[in-house]
């Protein structure tokens, strides 16, 4: 993934510290938190620079911001910025969480369906992942 180009999509300017936080979304290709990406981009970088760049990522559309139930937020990449939301799977015995494609979620149709627009969706499914279900944790 060219992510300077992705920046500039998205109408931000590439700096180091975007570049280094899409790259760790990108490479993770899974729902993080906060802390997962501090220790994803190293020590040149602390928190209040971090959720400023999550913030500015989701308001244009490049990241997705989600609830991980554990009063933590998770971000994850989103497909571009005109997708409106994709789901996640969060295992609850190992608490990993992993992005769901958005083919899993037919939200046009369900816009055909109810006289309402989607803007944003927010769903999450809870359960047990296939590595713990094959190791019996």
């Amino acid at each position: 993934m060219d992510v300077e180009a992705y920046l500039r999509r998205a109408g931000l300017p590439a700096t180091a510290h975007r570049v280094q936080v899409l790259k760790a979304l990108a490479e993770a290709g899974r729902a993080l938190t906060p802390q997962e990406l501090l220790a994803l981009v190293g020590g040149g970088m602390n928190r209040v620079t971090l959720y400023r760049i999550l913030d500015l990522f989701v308001e244009h559309g490049l990241a997705q911001r989600h609830s991980a139930g554990e009063r933590a937020l998770r971000y994850c990449l989103e497909a571009s910025p005109a997708t409106k939301g994709h789901g996640h799977f969060h295992c609850n015995r190992c608490g990993r969480t992993e992005c769901l494609p958005a083919s899993a979620l037919d939200l046009e149709a369900l816009s055909r369906s109810f006289p309402f627009t989607i803007e944003h969706a927010e769903v999450r499914f809870d359960g047990v992942c296939a590595d713990c279900l094959k190791n019996g944790d």
